[in-house]
């Protein structure tokens, strides 16, 4: 009965103390916080378990190139989680023939809405298979921190699929609305999210029709469904006058953050970025109470090499002290470049940000500290010892004796174009590369073929859903059905329905 009494008592103190409700809500605040710090550490190889059934992973494969969600049950440490939802991820993954170990994506509250991993509704494991090296994104992301600039937490997780080795994994963190409540403020305002590049994409202006902008721009939170303030903000990249500009910039944007993201970009090669070559890959965030904008550079697997693909010349077609790629057009960065006092601005921070984090001997130091702290785990790894960005990398030491190479190179040159800036480089006209590299414009090209080619993929996969099930319905005789069926097939493949002719 005292119990009883004291039990009483102990939650009409909590439920009538707002100071007390406060400091247990700041106690759990500061748990999860901790948790996710853990899940997170950077000098910390994780461990991860995913239990799935052998028939919805026929499922998974079998949908390919579309990435499905299967249930499944999910172990770090003691959590267990038995009900969440798995999907493969990434393009490497989707490509049904791929013979390598492929990313997954883990969702926490696809099936029960209110639960959680640490306070977390999703964890991603990058495979780092398309070009070949896991080391890129630790390294920038590091970098990024440490400049006090807000990006993705990552470090390496190894997962084990039915208690399977899968190999060494880049654990990313999403960028959701977790991330950006863990990050600003205000995380009320739209996210929008640049995947394959497309019509915008490297921000110039291409109308006031915000439809236009859909394909290259996706939608990331109910705020960013209405992309007007987006267009608004393309708008005045490109048409505020010159007179304008700086003072246009500075109110939108952190300008000091803006020049630190390129500078670390332009310094680690990290090229499919908004500041390089066709841009993708990255997070537009409007933080409307502030109304200002943020670049979030994300899947920063590609970097640390000096011609990519033997056609993207990355260390002598990008030069520091002019932060646009030679060839290529950046409305933002064009604009920055032809305002003496901003190129100025930019050009100080980054010798600042070289000499504070891409000195030779301490940047290679932390390439081989990444390097040692997976390599008993790369062992194992069913991983193609060979960088897709330079072929000729092959076997991990030679993958880290080449990205070590790179930044010297690319220390040396930024350190003597930063100091002694010349001419903006101009890109040699079409037709005159002497095999050295592909024009940006055809790159571009590439990619959107390539962004196209998965479209058609997923298309044709629905098709061949949907065929079978016609002709059952017509042997039935059940013709309104197969009707029905036929008239979603025809708009599938892009075509019109003799209703819609009508």
């Amino acid at each position: 009965m005292v119990l009883r009494t004291f039990l009483v008592i102990g939650m009409f103190l909590i439920l009538t103390n707002p100071n007390l409700d406060a400091a247990l809500c700041q106690e759990n605040r500061d748990k999860t916080e901790s948790a996710q710090s853990e899940f997170y550490q950077p000098d910390k190889v994780q461990s991860v378990h995913l239990t799935i059934s052998e028939s919805d992973r026929r499922r998974m494969l079998n949908a390919l190139p579309e990435c499905i969600y299967v249930p499944a049950a999910f172990q770090w440490q003691n959590v267990i989680l038995d009900k969440v939802a798995v999907r493969f991820k990434g393009n490497s993954s989707s490509q049904p023939n791929q013979k390598h170990k492929r990313s997954y994506l883990v969702r926490f509250d696809k099936y029960e809405n209110s639960q959680r991993f640490l306070g977390l509704r999703r964890v991603s494991f990058d495979n780092g298979v398309q070009f070949g090296s896991l080391f890129s994104e630790p390294i920038i992301t590091e970098i990024l921190k440490a400049e006090g600039l807000k990006t993705h937490r990552c470090n390496y997780a190894t997962v084990y699929l039915n208690d399977e080795y899968q190999g060494v994994y880049v654990n990313v963190e999403r960028i959701d609305r977790i991330f950006l409540e863990n990050n600003f403020p205000n995380a009320s305002g739209g996210l929008w999210k640049n995947d394959l590049g497309g019509p915008g994409g490297n921000l110039s202006f291409i109308g006031d029709d915000s439809k236009q902008y859909e394909k290259t721009f996706e939608s990331k939170n109910k705020a960013s469904k209405n992309r007007m303030e987006l267009v608004e903000f393309i708008r005045k990249i490109n048409q505020t006058s010159n007179e304008d500009f700086p003072a246009m910039l500075d109110s939108t944007m952190n300008v000091d953050q803006l020049f630190r993201i390129t500078a670390v970009m332009l310094f680690s090669g990290a090229f499919d970025q908004l500041t390089g070559w066709n841009p993708h890959n990255f997070y537009l965030f409007h933080e409307s109470e502030r109304s200002r904008w943020h670049y979030l550079p994300w899947d920063l697997d590609v970097g640390f090499c000096e011609t990519a693909f033997g056609r993207v010349r990355v260390l002598e077609d990008w030069d520091a002290a002019w932060p646009v790629p030679a060839g290529c057009s950046n409305p933002l960065l064009d604009r920055v470049i032809s305002d003496p006092q901003l190129l100025n601005l930019y050009r100080t921070i980054a010798m600042e940000v070289l000499e504070q984090h891409f000195q030779p001997e301490d940047i290679c130091d932390s390439i081989d500290k990444k390097y040692d702290l997976i390599k008993k785990e790369l062992e194992a790894d069913p991983f193609p010892k060979q960088r897709a960005t330079v072929p000729g990398d092959v076997g991990y030491a030679e993958i880290v004796n080449s990205m070590k190479l790179f930044m010297r190179k690319r220390y040396a040159s930024a350190k003597q174009q930063l100091t002694q800036p010349g001419s903006r480089r101009v890109s040699k006209p079409k037709g005159l590369n002497s095999g050295r590299g592909v024009p940006a414009e055809l790159i571009a090209k590439i990619k959107q073929v390539e962004g196209n080619a998965k479209q058609l993929q997923l298309k044709m996969r629905r098709l061949q859903q949907i065929m079978p099930q016609v002709n059952a319905h017509l042997q039935r005789g059940e013709y309104a059905e197969a009707d029905l069926l036929l008239s979603k097939a025809i708009e599938i493949s892009g075509g019109v329905t003799e209703s819609e002719k009508r």
